[in-house]
């Protein structure tokens, strides 16, 4: 009987593998349907081989409640290996423990077939050498077949993944391409603009110069990985001719950076002085407030750079702009100094009630 309904499930799924349309619906990439398909076949195939020997053992009513305790040890089995080993252990590269536990799953469900199943059913005998090896066989089956099946999966999630991403960069890229035509064509127009107003009207035409700069920086330089301090120091003396300009009254901004030409040689990755001075910028509101003061220097030793900056903190800003600009900017930064120098830099903030001092050390 047993052997009959597994001989009609295969039939079924011999007769849907003609099917074109079911198959491609299963085999399109779509990896839950691969899976399934996966799933069924083995355990159609393990049954059927299962019902075999066990008929060869028992009569049809011993085989099918034999068939029953072994499935019920082998199925939560099955399952632990596929939906808790391999995607706990396996896929997160922790290769060591997953061969541990699952040599500890095939050891202790053998144990427990070999201890109980001889009690249960006279037929089967611990001695046996038959009855071991088909114990150990199945259980070995049980454990392999989901582990495999669990890291195809994983192959095959991940494959698709980078198929996925990989044609999402491609068309980001032609995005760039497309972005970078109105800013550069902008750029050039400053300049043309810049160069006519310079005879008239030079203040300005310096606005004008410190805003073409700006604009050559965020279009070409802050796609580079690093670039030269020295471009870092020119953007932010830039930034700050900008809210000069923008005054009607002289800023409190004081730039003190070291002349040494190890700022044209040593790099750093974009915006990360720039970050901070945006942040002082905005913290002191500059340009608003008439008390806004904002100092920075740059240093180097021997083996390091040191960027120091310091600004008020304006009420304004705290009452007219509650946000967390402040915390944002320098996390994003510390995500970005992680990832480059680990821990090869140290950067230290300190807070009163009316300024903010930060410096950031990197080693070189």
């Amino acid at each position: 009987m047993i052997l009959l309904i597994n001989l009609v499930f295969l039939i079924l799924v011999l007769r849907l593998s003609f099917d074109k349309k079911v198959m491609d619906f299963l085999l399109n990439g779509n990896w839950p349907g691969v899976i399934t398909m996966q799933h069924i076949l083995f355990w159609m195939a393990f049954s059927g081989v299962c019902s075999y020997i066990y008929v060869s053992f028992f009569n049809l009513t011993e085989a099918a409640l034999a068939m029953l305790f072994m499935l019920a040890i082998n199925v939560p089995v099955y399952l632990l290996c596929f939906k808790k080993l391999v995607p706990e252990f396996y896929q997160q590269a922790r290769y060591g423990e997953y061969v541990r536990y699952t040599a500890s799953l095939f050891v202790i469900s053998c144990l427990i077939r070999i201890l109980v199943e001889p009690e249960l059913f006279s037929a089967f005998k611990f001695t046996d050498g038959k009855y071991l090896f088909m114990v150990y066989f199945m259980q070995a089956m049980i454990i392999l077949v989901p582990s495999i099946q669990g890291i195809s999966k994983y192959k095959l999630i991940a494959e698709r993944k980078l198929s996925a991403l990989t044609l999402r960069k491609k068309e980001a890229d032609m995005e760039l391409l497309k972005s970078k035509i109105n800013p550069h064509f902008l750029f050039n127009t400053l300049n043309n603009i810049y160069s006519h107003s310079y005879a008239t009207d030079g203040s300005s035409a310096d606005l004008i110069k410190q805003l073409s700069l700006l604009m050559q920086y965020t279009t070409y330089e802050i796609e580079k990985k690093t670039i030269p301090i020295e471009r870092e120091l020119q953007m932010i003396a830039a930034l700050g001719k900008l809210y000069q300009l923008k005054s009607n009254r002289k800023l409190n901004l004081a730039m003190n950076f070291e002349a040494s030409e190890l700022t044209g040689i040593v790099e750093i990755p974009p915006t990360v002085y720039l970050t901070l001075f945006e942040n002082a910028v905005k913290y002191s509101a500059m340009g608003r407030d008439g008390q806004a003061a904002i100092s920075t220097a740059l240093s180097f030793t021997q083996s390091t750079v040191e960027f120091e900056i310091s600004n008020s903190i304006s009420e304004k800003k705290i009452t007219e702009d509650a946000s967390t600009y402040r915390g944002a900017g320098l996390k994003v930064l510390e995500m970005v100094l992680e990832r480059e120098y680990g821990e090869k830099y140290e950067m230290k903030t300190e807070q009163n009630d009316n300024s903010y001092f930060t410096k950031l050390t990197i080693n070189i």
